[in-house]
């Protein structure tokens, strides 16, 4: 009885001192939603590498709870709408495509002159079929960086693509 007293106790103070670690730390940006899904007019809108491979990105930046809603709406999201501070935070919709089975996520996003946003997509460590389906993330970023951004450089298997954003 007592052990177990005593594991509660260090599990309980444990999780308290992670708490605690992170309720003053404010990441400057992180991804909120992600689907299965692209705007119908991905295709006529979407940024197209020039040079091989041809990947194709959609992004846009919402700075308020109006455009939000709409551009929820436009990509096609179909979970509950995440909820964005847009006092302290900007909000990026970054449209692509990926395997049908091998699904991407978004890797450690970097900062360069306070002016690049660097957004790693990655791949599983296995075989994928080489097939297109669409992915939409959002991803929640400080509003004083958001607003120096300059550029968007999204890195798929590698290539580093810097892609125009509305």
């Amino acid at each position: 009885m007592r052990i177990s007293k005593v594991i509660f106790a260090l599990v309980l103070f444990l999780a308290l001192l992670l708490t605690g670690c992170n309720s003053g730390a404010s990441n400057t940006e992180s991804v909120i939603a992600s689907e299965k899904t692209l705007p119908s007019e991905f295709y006529e809108g979407a940024f197209e590498r020039e040079a091989a491979p041809l990947f194709q990105f959609m992004a846009k930046r919402v700075v308020d709870q109006s455009q939000f809603e709409q551009t929820w709406d436009m990509y096609g999201f179909e979970g509950e709408m995440a909820t964005v501070d847009f006092g302290r935070k900007d909000v990026f919709f970054i449209g692509v495509h990926e395997s049908g089975t091998c699904a991407l996520e978004v890797g450690d996003i970097e900062w360069f002159d306070d002016i690049v946003m660097q957004v790693p997509l990655i791949e599983p460590d296995q075989p994928c079929t080489s097939d297109a389906t669409p992915r939409t993330f959002v991803i929640e970023v400080n509003k004083e960086k958001s607003s120096e951004l300059e550029n968007l450089v999204i890195v798929q298997s590698g290539i580093s693509t810097t892609v125009p954003f509305e």
